[in-house]
């Protein structure tokens, strides 16, 4: 109740101050439709997540970054280079589809899910992120009931040759370092990061004396790479890659000692994407081919390897006549996985549509829909439709409606314990938000509220991956303000309350029904920013079904530019040094819990030339 209340306090004082006035909101360019459109006229709930907000946080991982945001909450297993578990609007990452820059770099052979590893991304040279909230199956398939996250690497907008360096060290033996060179000029686009992380890391476990306990040290290279070729006038083509390393140790909560020297994994992968578009006043035309390699290397005594490959092919047309914007798209996947020994194979087949109407001059409406061939399956459909009406130039209000699905896993289907009768599950999602941007001190609103059911669940019981008759509902609130009180000052809150329940009326587990996340920025002086960070969480159920401790964590970041081209950088994670338990479960007496890293400082600096 005291959060709806300090919530209530906040927004009062901000919007009060701008309620009379009169704005044009901006028109931010995103691709929710798989096609660039205006912010400001599409239904779907977007949140973008900008460059300058991303240079500003104090976390020092995507995940943490993410976490910032909106509905999307993290679950660490412990230390900085694990695998954390993520959601979205109370959604596992089994229903979230993660793209960088366009790239899909999902593990096919995890366990009942294709996750991707967000925390093997650096988080040094992204420029913004895109979270689209609800289903988006109809355009990206399956695995998105609870939207798509779209990573999306910074490019130069400056012409000529341009390079950036950046250190930083800190805590627990953290050693990062980047490397960026890029090249501009008026028919090609080059860049080329390079990236390194290495750390001892700390004692994740919570001390029951029971167990020996040590560090998780890790590491993580790689690099990535962007291009684009103006071939003609109307014809590009882009060529990118990302390719990565990374070895941690980790804590096993299921066995005994859990904290242990046995425990580590080795994680690596291989993607690149090529495209050619072709594009005139009406018609444009795109062909994409994008294949990936993952490898996966379990050790807790014994050694597991699982390796995946996935190729896509696909190919869009668009076009623009007179009152409606089309999108016809048809695409081809081929997995192939080894997992452990055990081999799968699955090829995919789909064809897409999307109809842009605008009925009046202030309303948009999509309407899209998407028929999927699996060689396990069959057919299966999906649609959806959105709806965006402006009113008053100032008041945006949004709804959508989908259906959606996750197929089920080349390990659900064919691992040892699979079961090749499997269907795909399904969801159905509503949506619907209000926006609008005031004048006085630049205050951006919105509030929204979501539900999504998802049916057919696939469960695995007596030793065997089955289909059932279970189900799964979340639906709550998300609200946000942002506002610039003046060039050296602004501030944002972010309140998302989220129900998220089992049909037996469990809660999902390590979903927070609270979040809170705060942010104050200040610039004293030209040169100086400070930065700070307050993120607030409660009531979220570990795996046992007991509720996990509440979650506080204040963060501070300070920039300063020594010169022009040189700036120094302070971070420090956890001000509260509070032991915040983020995991706990398991079957053995010693498992008190996964703890979030004390108190971490952080300096580093920036080169750009």
């Amino acid at each position: 109740m005291r959060i709806i209340i300090y919530f209530t306090l906040y927004l009062i004082f901000f919007v009060s101050k701008a309620i009379l006035a009169n704005e044009n909101l901006g028109e931010i360019v995103v691709s929710p439709n798989k096609s660039i459109l205006q912010l400001d006229k599409t239904g779907a709930s977007v949140l973008l997540v900008e460059k300058q907000q991303i240079d500003r946080s104090a976390s020092t991982t995507v995940s943490g970054l993410l976490q910032e945001f909106g509905g999307f909450s993290i679950a660490t297993k412990g230390n900085k280079g694990t695998d954390p578990s993520y959601f979205n609007r109370g959604l596992a990452r089994k229903y979230i589809k993660v793209l960088v820059d366009g790239m899909d770099l999902s593990d096919i052979t995890s366990t009942q899910e294709e996750p991707t590893y967000i925390d093997n991304i650096s988080n040094f040279n992204l420029d913004n992120i895109e979270i689209l909230n609800g289903s988006q199956g109809t355009l990206y398939g399956g695995d998105a009931v609870g939207g798509v996250v779209s990573i999306n690497s910074a490019t130069t907008q400056k012409l000529g040759l341009t390079e950036e360096h950046f250190l930083e060290g800190g805590s627990y033996g953290t050693f990062k370092n980047s490397h960026s060179l890029k090249f501009l000029n008026n028919d090609i686009s080059l860049t080329f990061n390079l990236d390194s992380e290495r750390s001892n890391g700390y004692n994740s476990f919570q001390d029951t004396g029971l167990a020996p306990l040590e560090k998780d040290g890790y590491y993580l290279y790689g690099s990535n790479f962007l291009t684009n070729f103006r071939i003609t006038e109307s014809t590009e083509i882009n060529f990118r890659g990302r390719f990565y390393n990374q070895h941690n140790d980790y804590d096993n909560n299921y066995s005994y000692p859990g904290d242990s020297l046995v425990h580590y994994r080795y994680d690596k992968t291989r993607a690149i994407l090529f495209d050619i578009v072709h594009y005139n006043d009406q018609i444009n035309q795109k062909f994409t081919f994008q294949p990936t390699y993952t490898s996966r290397i379990n050790a807790s005594g014994s050694r597991y390897e699982y390796d995946g490959r996935k190729s896509k092919f696909e190919y869009l047309i668009s076009s623009d006549y007179m009152l409606a914007k089309n999108l016809f798209g048809i695409d081809y996947i081929k997995k192939s996985a080894d997992m452990n020994g055990k081999l799968a194979n699955q090829d995919i087949y789909s064809i897409f549509t999307e109809f842009k109407l605008e009925p009046t001059i202030n309303t948009n409406l999509d309407i899209s829909g998407r028929r999927e061939y699996d060689n396990n399956y069959g057919n299966f459909d999906t649609a959806r439709m959105q709806i965006n009406h402006r009113s008053l130039e100032r008041y945006i209000l949004r709804a959508s409606i989908g259906t959606g699905y996750r197929t089920p896993t080349p390990y659900e289907l064919y691992s040892d314990y699979g079961n090749t009768n499997l269907k795909p599950e399904t969801s159905l999602t509503y949506d619907l938000g209000f926006e609008t941007t005031f004048k006085p001190l630049a205050t951006n609103f919105y509030i929204g509220l979501f539900e999504t059911k998802v049916e057919d669940i696939i469960t695995y019981s007596s030793l065997k991956y089955r289909q059932t008759s279970s189900n799964l509902k979340s639906n709550g609130l998300e609200t946000r303000i942002k506002s610039k009180v003046s060039d050296s000052f602004s501030t944002s809150l972010n309140y998302t309350k989220t129900n998220a329940k089992e049909n037996d009326g469990d809660s999902v587990t390590l979903v927070p029904k609270d979040k809170v996340s705060l942010f104050l920025n200040v610039a004293p002086t030209n040169n100086l920013t400070l930065d700070t960070s307050f993120l607030f969480q409660n009531k979220a159920k570990d795996t046992k079904y007991n509720e996990l401790p509440v979650y506080k964590s204040l963060n501070l970041k300070a920039s300063y530019f020594i010169k022009e081209n040189t700036k120094a950088i302070i971070k420090i994670e956890n001000l509260l040094n509070r032991k915040n338990i983020v995991n706990r479960g398991g079957g053995t007496s010693e498992n008190l819990g996964y703890k979030s890293p004390d108190m971490s400082f952080y300096i580093g600096l920036k080169l750009t030339n």
